[in-house]
């Protein structure tokens, strides 16, 4: 005799709940990821514009440089630090917490009521809350990656992005250690 659509139905649920989390899974790891990105992208950006500060206050300091080049030389450091701190506000966009919601205790009662009244609706509930959960997770990893990277489809990134601005320290980082450097060429 062939099983029956409930025998069916709770013989393969295991296997739809095992791709469910799978997806559910990924979709935080990835979250993880933007954040150990955007995280180690201000780090650098920190250490870079610590690195040309003190280039520029080394030139600075070993004197005979015209009186234009100081008020270069702040200017750049302002400015530098401007990108920095827009970097930082963009960056706390992609690894700032969203609360998406998980398994917890009501919603595992309100399983094992399900479970007791019938085992085969059970089945459809849980996929439809595994199937919520994975849709708030998605959004919440789009508005990451946005705020990451909006640039990622061959577009230039926005002011609104953290790679804008890292992109902004970088260069003003760049130019700022050129200007010191010939501070001391050009007297």
């Amino acid at each position: 005799m062939p099983p029956t659509r409930a025998e069916a139905a709770t013989k393969n649920l295991p296997l739809v709940l095992d791709a469910a989390r799978a997806a559910v899974d990924a979709e935080w790891q990835l979250s993880d990821r933007l954040d150990e990105k955007a995280r180690g992208q201000a780090t650098l950006a920190g250490a870079w514009f610590a690195v040309t500060q003190a280039v520029a206050a080394a030139a600075l300091a070993a004197g005979h440089v015209s009186k234009g080049w100081p008020i270069g030389l702040a200017v750049g450091l302002g400015l530098q630090a401007g990108a920095v701190l827009l970097l930082f506000r963009a960056s706390a966009k992609v690894w700032g917490l969203r609360t998406e919601r998980g398994v917890g205790a009501n919603s595992v009662r309100a399983m094992q009521a399900d479970v007791e009244a019938d085992p085969t609706a059970v089945a459809h509930k849980v996929i439809d809350f595994y199937c919520e959960l994975l849709d708030k997770a998605r959004a919440a990893n789009r508005a990451r990656a946005t705020a990451f990277d909006n640039g990622r489809d061959g577009r230039s990134p926005s002011r609104g992005c953290a790679v804008y601005w890292w992109w902004w320290v970088l260069a003003l980082g760049v130019v700022e250690v050129a200007a010191a450097l010939l501070s001391h060429a050009i007297r």
